[in-house]
């Protein structure tokens, strides 16, 4: 079989085995760089974490590490397109990030009402970014593992759902919080906390699953 045959930009069962290759090792790096950024989004919660200090550090852990991420996206987005926009997404979130330590540092302005709703604007392009950069990378995953690893494509889109029903939680809790928010903010925490680990899991079943079909494919050449 010519390589020609083996290209298919969008499906894993098109992809040869030098791109299974490729995407294995890149997103085994995805795998160590998401559980700095997820210990960064926890860090930069300004619901969870009450020290100026900590703040800053999270803000700036998820910085670097949400740039890298995109790079990387950018980066395999020859092998399926969803990376591409995942990969910018990420890099729009890393800039919102940037400009948060900003407004870290400069909290002193912070009863001024044009300073907080510029915090506002910042942090909803940053919420945008993120869902559709979420989406979009989660998609990517299952479509280059359809003829690789049909489950684990499966449970991709399956996570995606968990993830975006614990984020409408954490909103509802917002506008219940003087009825049962508290007890929502908390189960949606759980919630987004238990998404980021099957993530990392995902990720690193991924690497895997692209790795062995890479195997296969040479042993059949």
């Amino acid at each position: 079989m010519t390589e020609t045959n083996y290209e298919e930009r969008y499906r894993g069962e098109g992809l040869s085995p030098e791109s299974a290759h490729s995407l294995s090792v890149w997103i085994m790096i995805l795998f160590w760089l998401f559980i700095p950024n997820t210990i960064a989004s926890i860090l930069s919660n300004e619901r969870i974490v009450t020290s100026h200090d900590l703040l800053i550090v999270g803000n700036i852990i998820s910085f670097i590490a949400s740039i890298a991420y995109g790079l990387i996206l950018l980066k395999i987005s020859s092998k399926e397109e969803k990376y591409r926009i995942a990969g910018y997404c990420f890099l729009v979130t890393s800039a919102a990030d940037a400009i948060k330590l900003i407004l870290i540092a400069a909290s002193g302005a912070s009863e001024d009402v044009d300073f907080l709703a510029f915090g506002f604007i910042i942090s909803l392009v940053s919420l945008i970014a993120g869902l559709i950069g979420t989406n979009s990378e989660f998609t990517g995953h299952s479509n280059v593992l359809q003829g690789v690893d049909d489950e684990l494509s499966e449970k991709w889109l399956r996570l995606w759902k968990w993830y975006i029903g614990s984020l409408i939680a954490m909103l509802c809790s917002i506008i219940l919080v003087y009825v049962i928010g508290m007890l929502l903010i908390i189960g949606a925490v759980i919630v987004i906390f238990i998404v980021s680990i099957m993530k990392i899991v995902y990720i690193y079943q991924t690497s895997k699953a692209l790795d062995e079909y890479n195997k296969r494919l040479r042993s059949e050449v």
